[in-house]
């Protein structure tokens, strides 16, 4: 287990080097964070102005049970779109990565243009991802509805293992996505058997890429927050509104960062799982190393 993790961490440190020689492929986590953005916007924020819900309830409209319904639609449909929009960006970055990875020029069209070419399958992919998420999110809050503890902390337990397997099994599908085109019911078995066969690699690797990032957000917050500290003392406004807006970049900049990184060590793990190159992006020989121990 101490050779994988090792391993994990070596990889995820030359996927992050990946990201520093190609740094367009940045673009496709801001592509999606955008895309979020423009989502909820059009989805959540309206609901939760206007407090639809509340007032045809209230109003006599319609019954409690009715507006729970509406409610669980209204956000199935918003996780629908917005899985959407984050398999899209997944899936042109990967595109693009793998292009690189091939010796090929790759721009942010280039993954794009991959991304589109598969849509359909992207949104039949979005729904069932969608299909877990919510049933992870009911299980959880059935929990927190319960007045035992006990079962609210197992509920929580229970869903997060969901959503967190479902993470794990589906690691490899947008790679097979982009490279074998194939459906989506073939892309997950495919991604389950790769899975089966690197689980240590790409689950360290992957804790390894989280573990890098989450030091970064403790750098950022304590001195981010020294900087905010700073700037209260000044009771300068400006100052204040600088200093949040800075750190909130900061922020937003590591998960970006945190987006690419991920993509590109997908795309470098599948193609030393279904070639055994793992292309210039990770060593083959720690790769090789990896596999080995596994």
């Amino acid at each position: 287990m101490g050779s994988k993790i090792r391993n994990g961490w070596e990889l995820s440190k030359q996927s992050w080097g990946a990201l520093r020689a190609n740094p367009q492929l940045l673009m496709f986590p801001v592509i999606s964070m955008i895309g979020m953005i423009i989502v909820t916007i059009l989805f959540l924020i309206p609901i939760s102005a206007t407090g639809i819900f509340q007032a045809l309830t209230q109003e006599g409209t319609v019954t409690n049970d009715i507006a729970g319904v509406i409610a669980t639609i209204v956000l199935f449909l918003y996780y629908v779109v917005a899985y959407t929009v984050v398999i899209f960006s997944n899936t042109a970055l990967v595109g693009a990565a793998m292009k690189i990875i091939h010796g090929e020029p790759a721009t942010v069209n280039d993954g794009i243009q991959i991304a589109s070419a598969r849509l359909g399958k992207i949104i039949v992919y979005a729904i069932i991802s969608a299909t877990v998420g919510m049933i992870a999110r009911g299980i959880r809050d059935a929990g927190r509805d319960s007045k035992n503890p006990i079962i609210a902390i197992l509920a929580a337990i229970i869903g997060g293992l969901l959503q967190g397997a479902w993470n794990l099994l589906v690691f490899f599908a947008i790679p097979v996505l982009v490279v074998e085109d194939c459906g989506v019911v073939d892309s997950l078995r495919r991604s389950f058997d790769l899975f089966k066969r690197t689980w240590g690699e790409h689950f360290t690797g992957s804790t390894a890429i989280g573990g890098i990032t989450c030091l970064a957000y403790v750098a950022v917050f304590i001195i981010g927050g020294l900087i905010v500290f700073a700037a209260i003392a000044t009771e300068s406004a400006a100052l204040i509104i600088g200093a949040v807006a800075l750190v909130i970049l900061a922020i937003v900049m590591l998960g970006l960062l945190q987006g690419a990184v991920n993509g590109i060590f997908q795309a470098s793990l599948y193609k030393y799982a279904t070639t055994g190159d793992a292309g210039p992006f990770i060593d083959t020989a720690l790769a090789r190393e990896a596999f080995a121990a596994a």
